[in-house]
Formats: structure tokens, sequence, C-alpha cells
């Protein structure tokens, strides 16, 4: 019995030994493809082009050899840089992408085995449309902003870009930051600045290191202030909304900065005009960065009754005195609008609707900053559907010109 227990354990060891060698990290020339062969495979035939921004999609037939395992695109895409694609063998397209300009560009296709063996080269010209990078800086705006310069894209074909910022300090430009997107418009600023001209610059990169050109503009920052409302003062002109309950739009510029349940208490009159709208004189020439609105309070009008909710801002110098929306006002942005924050029904509300009814709710406005003495609201539909506007304060953020 013990010699048949000593030869199954004999052979338990060498089974265990045997498979720890099968096991051990394999060296050399055990890395090699298990599938060997010199055999070269065929090439790609009947090659089309589909250009667009950057780049080009190369279609093909693919030989129906089993020993391709991919299809390979070898390019240059500017003077100083190389890259490359693979495309699998089930596929029979292939994208070619990050070419400096829209020029003619030579782009070799190779079929290659399981073994790594290459096929004859197949060379293929492609001419890319604009790349992304280029048209966005040809887009380009510098305008000054509250504290910096505000810098504004398109990116129509929502290309992968960097934007880099520049500041000119004595006579060189520095680096100041840079906005990555691929967003299809929009704009960032760069702040820190002292108020007063100096020369901001910008240019465009992608990721495969094509560059363009800077874009320099000389532009003058502003203060961002709290303006002085004891110089501003209601303006009625024809077809503003009256206002009733002996308040008047006075009584947003004296109230603290809160909410409350005094109020400009906007109705809808026989002689408003459509949409309805209220006026404030400023008292001097200023540009607006942010305004903040402050609701009625009395714990049953916050986010209901007259609380603004869609609404347009317009600005002016000299309007016309008969009240009319002309070509004497312009428009500050689009359309605006309060969030409710919860997103409940009509009514009901949560602590994330309080916070704004108590610390207001605020709205930047766009660059670049819009002259103006004379600002007016426009209300397109308050919270319970109608156009009668109440408001408790306003504060205006800005500079003096």
């Amino acid at each position: 019995m013990k010699i048949i227990f000593s030869i199954l354990t004999a052979c338990v060891l060498l089974a265990a030994i045997a498979g720890i060698h099968s096991c051990q990290k394999q060296t050399g020339t055990n890395l090699e493809p298990i599938y060997k062969s010199d055999k070269k495979p065929p090439a790609v035939t009947n090659v089309r082009v589909i250009n667009f921004a950057g780049g080009a999609t190369i279609v093909y037939n693919i030989p129906a050899d089993p020993e391709i395992m991919y299809v390979q695109a070898d390019y240059k895409v500017n003077d100083h840089a190389s890259q490359q694609a693979k495309s699998s063998y089930y596929t029979d397209t292939i994208v070619v992408r990050g070419f400096e300009k829209s020029a003619e560009y030579k782009v070799t296709l190779r079929a290659v085995s399981r073994s790594e063996v290459k096929s004859d080269p197949v060379e293929v010209t492609v001419f890319p449309q604009t790349p992304p990078y280029l048209s966005v800086k040809s887009t380009l705006q510098i305008y000054a902003d509250f504290g910096g310069a505000n810098i504004a894209y398109q990116n129509p074909t929502e290309g992968d870009i960097a934007i880099v910022a520049l500041v000119d300090t004595a006579g060189k430009a520095e680096y100041v930051y840079t906005d990555y997107t691929k967003k299809p418009s929009g704009n960032f600023s760069v702040r820190g600045f002292k108020a007063g001209e100096r020369k901001y610059g910008a240019y465009v990169r992608d990721r495969w290191g094509n560059t363009s050109d800077t874009i320099w503009a000389k532009v003058k920052s502003m203060n961002e202030v709290e303006l002085d409302r004891s110089v501003m003062k209601g303006l009625v002109l024809g077809g503003d909304q009256l206002a009733c309950c002996n308040s008047n739009i006075d009584v947003p510029l004296k109230n603290p900065y809160r909410a409350g349940d005094w109020a400009f208490y906007g109705v809808k009159g026989a002689n408003d005009s459509i949409p309805a709208r209220v006026t404030v004189d400023l008292g001097k020439p200023v540009v607006l960065s942010r305004i903040r609105y402050y609701m009625r309070k009395n714990g049953g009008a916050e986010f209901r009754n007259g609380t603004l909710r869609y609404f347009k801002l317009y600005g002016s110098m000299n309007p016309n005195p008969n009240g009319a929306l002309d070509g004497s006002w312009t428009q500050l942005g689009g359309v605006f609008e309060l969030v409710k924050p919860s997103g409940l029904p009509y009514g009901q509300m949560n602590a994330a609707d309080y916070v704004i009814v108590d610390s207001g709710a605020e709205f930047v406005l766009p660059l670049p900053a819009v002259p103006m003495r004379y600002f007016r609201i426009v209300i397109l539909e308050n919270f319970s559907g109608g156009t009668g506007l109440e408001m408790a304060s306003i504060k205006f953020m800005g500079d003096y010109l």
C-alpha cells in the first residue's frame, strides 16, 4: 500500500512540475506570432476619398484574404510631423486627419497580414477642407471686458481645438490662459488686469501641433463696480407698464438689496405696448456687466404672480421720447430666463428655490458692452403666464464711461 501511495505522490509532483514549466513566461523566439508566414498579402483596391475639414475618409475594397489583419495608412500632416492610422480587416474605411491646411497630401495604404507582412503600397491623394483650427482662427473676436478681455469664437465643425490667450507686456507676448473646447461657439474671459488700454492676443492650435497666426486687438478693459443707485430714477415712457397700489418704478431703486413685499407692482393697462416694458434712467452713461433681480416675497408671491420669468434687456444713450422700442435701443443678448432651481410645479418650492428668492437672480450681460444711460426690461412672460411685473429690488454692476 505504501508503494502505491509513493508512486501516486511522485506522479502528482511530476505533473505539478510540468504545469509550472508550461506556465513560465515565454521569452526569446516564443514571442513570435503563432501563425508565421512570409507571404505578402494582396493590396486594397477601388480606393475612394471623402474629404472633410482637416481630414479625409478613405474607402476601399479589402481582399478576401483571411491572412490580412488590418489596413495601415501612413501620411504627413505638415512639414515635420507624420501620422499613422489603422483599420480592422472587418471594415472598409480608414480615417486620416490632422492636416495643416487645405491642400493635396499623399497617403500610403498597405494591407498587413497576421505575420506583420505588408502588401505593396497603394498611394492615394486627399485634399482636406480647411482644418478647424484655421476656420476658428478666422472668427476670433477680442472685446473689452471687466478686468480684462473676452475672446469669442465660432467652431461650426466642432473641431477639438485649443484657443491660447496672450497679453502684450512691454512689447513681449505673455501667456495668459488656454481654453480647450469642441463647442460650436462660445467665449471666455481673461481677468485680473487693471482697468485701462492694452493689447490682447489669441491663436488656435490643435492636437497635431498645427498652430494659427496670432490676432491682436487693443482694447480698454473696465472696472466692475456697483453702480450708484442714488443718481438713478424710474422713467415712464409712452407704452411703459404702469404701477398700482401707490408703487412706482422708483421703488426697486430705493429698496435694500433683498426680496420683500413692498415692490413695483406692474399691471396691464389699456395703453401698454406689447410686449410690456419698464424703463430706468441710470443717471450717467455706463456699461453694464451684470444685473441682480430680487422678486417680491410675502409667502405667496415667490416664483408666482408677477415674478419675472422670460424677458429681454435693452440699452440706449438717447431713446425715442415717444417710448417706441426702435433703433434708438440696442438689445443686450437674447431672451433671458429666470430658472426655478427645483423645477417643481407652480406654487411648490424647496430650499434651492428659496436661495434664489433671498439672494436674488443674477444675469450676465453679453460682450461687447453697450454704452447706455437708459435701461429697459421687456417682460415676455411672468411665472403666472401674464406680463405684469413685480420687482422688489434691482442691482446694477458695471463701470462709468
